[in-house]
């Protein structure tokens, strides 16, 4: 061995011999089994992106509101969100009524209580419920009577007092979430139920108009017959 090369020894488990050149720059580990992030030096591990998933999900749901006009009778494999049934459990049932059996009424009610805009606070929450159902593609039979639970609930609700008694009791948002839940699950039963609901509140809404036109002119002609009598004629 020449005098200018002298033995260092062992460092990181590597036998060196230092020269009078410069040294030569350590090999990067080998990459671990099982796809482990490689370790490089100086820096922070490279760990995979939340990104690449987040985008995958997104784009299923995008795929899946998109294409739920074309279902037809094959219920939908996307679920409800959780969070859509706490919003309507805590607008209809989350407040325990006691000494009543277990009744339950919700923060809708209350909500009503305020001046102004108390209802329209009210039906707004009501129309997101009714939003994620149309989100999660329920059939069109099934959104009318939705939004007929929601316009009831909500013209009802004008009455002073007995408007926020009956609120508390109709829960129109749990019966919406049934609704939705019953038609993902078999969209052909819950649509002709849907249809039977909206001819009848059709047929009714006709039967009552006549009704009302008939009494009204059955009233006019009453009055018209007591004033001409009492006129003398």
């Amino acid at each position: 061995m020449s005098d200018d090369v002298r033995h260092l020894g062992t460092i990181e488990g590597r036998e060196i011999h230092g020269a009078s050149g410069p040294a030569a720059p350590p090999e990067p580990p080998p990459p671990r089994a099982g796809g482990a992030p490689v370790v490089h030096p100086g820096g922070p591990p490279a760990r995979p992106g939340r990104t690449v998933a987040v985008r995958a999900e997104v784009a299923e749901a995008l795929h899946d509101i998109r294409d739920a006009h074309r279902r037809g009778p094959k219920p939908n494999t996307r679920p409800l969100p959780r969070w859509v049934e706490r919003l309507a459990w805590v607008l209809d049932d989350a407040i325990e009524i006691p000494a009543t059996g277990g009744r339950r009424v919700g923060v809708d009610g209350f909500i009503t209580l305020v001046p102004g805009i108390g209802d329209a606070v009210g039906v707004a929450l009501s129309m997101v419920v009714v939003s994620a159902g149309v989100l999660a593609g329920v059939s069109w039979p099934t959104i009318i009577r939705m939004l007929w639970n929601v316009a009831f609930e909500g013209v009802v609700g004008l009455i002073p007092f007995a408007g926020v008694v009956f609120d508390m009791a109709y829960k129109a948002n749990d019966r919406n979430v049934r609704l939705i839940e019953a038609d993902l699950a078999d969209r052909a039963a819950t649509r002709r139920s849907s249809l039977g609901v909206i001819l009848a509140l059709v047929l009714t809404s006709i039967v009552g108009f006549v009704m009302m036109v008939v009494l009204s002119l059955l009233g006019i002609t009453v009055m018209v017959w007591i004033l001409w009598k009492l006129l003398g004629g």
